[in-house]
This record gives structure tokens, sequence and C-alpha cells, in this order.
């Protein structure tokens, strides 16, 4: 076994000066006083020594590492083919680092983060650092945190459909009837046989006020939960989608969806039309282009949507400024309701164009 001095006294850690035993002796009282677990093996994956920090983790003493093979104690069976292929990258000189489940001496399973380092000395592995820091509590409150943004988005959606449904049933219903009756005074004024230009002005003025608000009534309700998208999915939704940006916006929309598109999840489904709503949203803020393209398709895993323009507004900075930094409530939005399904977001802004990316995992 290599000794615990060579492998101090030689650690990239050490201080210069070439003064070994000032850097052993310092090198040692930064990891025993760390308050990092740390654990060194030699170049054959033997137990040299580790921190109190790592004794305390894991509830082993020095001497009961030292008895058997490090993967074997603290690695369940269902968790040993994971350990052993990251000891073999460590020993081949690879520096790893991952987040995994390892066991206790009590029989807990804890999650750790693992960094192994090796110790290259003059070309060769004298020895392994492996430094592990417990994230258990930090991945439930993870868990947690997802867990309430899953049922906040669930709630949301409730609401929105509530919404939806108490506009296209109630108020949109009442402005037909308002429609209506103005329809019948208008007739009214006509049989009277006498011209009454200004009432008959009024009344039309009216009428036309309450054919816009329903209009945009049933566009609000639309937008908040479209029925098309529970009745046939994106290969409906989409097109509406679509249709009514270009009316609104002015913007041309050069649509491709693949052919036979189908039906999936709800949540891939409303996740890729929310993205796409706000990223023609973001074309009509921040590009300054007279027209976009979008794709939408689906491969053997993927539900994929891509939306590019190449406009040169003086704020298109700002959408790509907003992905690096993760901050914008839109941007924030997109990803988080992507990644919550496992899937991701990019933004590529050049001088020429910028495309935005979206794909979540779907079952064929």
């Amino acid at each position: 076994m290599i000794d615990q001095d060579f492998l101090l006294t030689h650690s990239v850690l050490a201080t210069p000066g070439g003064n070994a035993e000032p850097s052993a002796t310092y090198l040692r009282a930064l990891l025993e006083n760390s308050p990092i677990p740390i654990i060194v093996l030699d170049a054959h994956h033997r137990f040299t020594m580790c921190n109190p920090a790592f004794e305390k983790l894991f509830q082993y003493t020095p001497k009961q590492l030292a008895s058997e093979d490090i993967d074997a104690l603290i690695a369940s069976p269902e968790m040993s083919e994971h350990a052993s292929q990251l000891t073999r990258a460590v020993l081949q000189g690879a520096k790893v680092h991952t987040v995994a489940q390892r066991r206790r001496r009590d029989g807990l399973t804890i999650d750790v983060e693992i960094y192994g380092i090796p110790l290259i000395v003059d070309g060769e592995l004298a020895g392994v650092y492996g430094i592990y820091q417990d994230v258990t509590e930090r991945n439930r409150a993870q868990q947690a945190f997802r867990a309430i943004s899953d049922q906040l988005e669930n709630l949301q959606q409730e609401e929105r459909r509530r919404l939806a449904r108490d506009l296209h049933d109630s108020t949109s219903q009442e402005l037909a009837v308002l429609n209506w009756n103005l329809a019948r005074l208008s007739k009214l004024i006509d049989d009277q046989g006498e011209p009454q230009t200004q009432l008959k002005a009024l009344v039309h003025e009216t009428r036309e006020i309450a054919s816009q608000c329903s209009a945009r009534i049933r566009s609000a309700a639309y937008l908040l939960h479209p029925p098309l998208l529970g009745k046939g999915g994106l290969a409906l939704a989409v097109p509406w989608m679509v249709e009514g940006f270009e009316e609104r916006s002015g913007i041309h929309v050069h649509l491709k969806m693949s052919d036979g598109l189908g039906r999936f999840a709800d949540e891939a489904e409303i996740a890729i039309y929310r993205v796409l709503q706000e990223g023609l949203a973001n074309v009509l803020r921040h590009s300054g282009s007279a027209e976009a393209n979008v794709t939408l398709r689906h491969t053997e895993a993927w539900l994929e949507l891509e939306i590019c323009d190449h406009g040169d507004s003086p704020t298109r900075h700002l959408l790509l400024e907003a992905y690096r930094s993760r901050s914008g409530v839109g941007i924030s939005g997109m990803r988080e309701r992507l990644e919550r399904l496992g899937g991701c977001l990019t933004i590529d802004c050049s001088a020429a164009e910028t495309i935005l990316r979206a794909a979540v995992p779907v079952r064929s």
C-alpha cells in the first residue's frame, strides 16, 4: 500500500517550496479539518485514509474501510454497477462528477454528490481522492418544489379551463343576446318608415362594439384554454393559433408539421402549445421580422418545436440575455415547463436569425 505521506506530499494541493514534510502536514490538516467528507485511495482503489467528516457521513471507522472494498461497503447491490463504472473511470485518469445514492453503515440510503479526482504523479496514477457531499435534504427539497410546481401548474390549467368556459358560456352568450336585441331594435327603427339617421347610426355602432367584444372574448377564451387542443390535439390547435397570430400581428407564419401528428399526453401537448404561444409573442415583441417559420415534428421519441425569425429589431438581444441569465418570466416559464417533463429549451441568436427550439420526450 502506498504511504499516506507520499500521497499527501505529491498531491496537487501540496504547498510550493520543495519541503515535503511541511507540505504533508499542511495537507493532512486541511483534509482532517475539512467539513466535506474526503477519502483517499491508492492506485489499486484500496483505502489509504479519510477525514472525520467521511467517517461521520458513512459511519465506518478507518479500520473497517481498510478491511473491504470501498464500493462494496457503501454501494448496495443495485448501485454496485454504477459505482464500479465510476471507479474504472477514475482509475483510468478521468475526473468524474455525479450525483448518486450510497449506503451508510446503518443501512440508510442517502443521496450524495461525488467528485472522483485521480492523483497523477510523474505521469503515473498514484491514488484517488473521493469527495462526497450529502445532498439528500437538497434533493428532497427539489422534489417537493417540483411537486408543488406541478400542482400549481395543474391548478392554473384548471383555472384557465374554468375562465375559458365562463367567458364562452356566459359573457359571450350575453353579448350575443345583446347583439340580437340591437338587431331587433334596428329593424323596429326601419319599420317606422322614418329616416331617424342618427338613431340608426348609434344602433349600428353599438352592434359593432358588441361584435368586437364577442370576438375578443372568444379569442381570450381560446388562448386561456383552446378547446381545439382538447378535441383534436396539436394538429388542430397549432394551425388555429398561427392563423390567429397572423391576423392580429400582420406577421406571416410559414407552418410545417409532421404528417399524421397524432395525440400525445396532455402535459406534453400543453407544454408545446404554451411555448409556441410565448415564442410567437416574442417574435412580435422582439423580432421586427415580417415573417416567421414554425416547425412541429414528431421523431421516434421526441416532440420538437422550432420557431425561427429573421428580424433585426434592437431588442432582439433581450431574448437571448433572458435565456442565458435564466431570467424573464416568459423564458423561465417555458424552460421550467419543459424541464418538468424531461424536455429542454434552447435559443440561438445570430446576426441573421433567432431560433427557439423546444423538445419534450413522448411515447410513440
